[in-house]
């Protein structure tokens, strides 16, 4: 998510898109390696939050955090097909539990990897949809 959002800004705008270092994101992912917020969430913050004035930011968050808790996950699955299921939360734990109870699967698996992979696919586009109906 960062590199796409931060690298295409970088590319288009330059300064200080392009200096931001976005392997520092690598830390959010697995919840921020302790299953608590979802990194997506996390990293969806931090790219609002660089384009937007404080209030708008919170407000285009709180959407996207809303729209977190009651989407059915992954809707983008271009590798197989994998269950989907809600997550009613934003933590890492709640949303990737509910996943390994319904599926079966192992939080190791690539099968639990590629459902996150989804997960942050349809995080990306769900935020930029919203940024571009609020700053367009």
């Amino acid at each position: 998510m960062a590199e796409g959002f931060f690298g295409e800004l970088a590319d288009k705008v330059g300064y200080p898109f392009n200096q931001i270092p976005v392997a520092a994101f690598t830390n959010y992912g697995g919840g921020f390696t302790q299953a608590s917020l979802c990194g997506c969430i996390g990293t969806a913050a931090m790219c609002i939050g660089s384009v937007c004035e404080p209030d708008t930011a919170k407000k285009i968050l709180g959407e996207l955090e809303n729209w977190y808790k009651v989407q059915e996950f992954p809707m983008y699955q271009p590798d197989t097909k994998l269950p989907t299921t809600v997550a009613d939360s934003i933590i890492c734990a709640d949303s990737v539990g509910k996943f390994m109870e319904v599926s079966g699967y192992e939080y190791g698996s690539p099968e639990r990897k590629s459902r996150c992979a989804g997960v942050t696919g349809d995080v990306t586009k769900k935020m930029v949809e919203l940024l571009n109906a609020e700053l367009a």
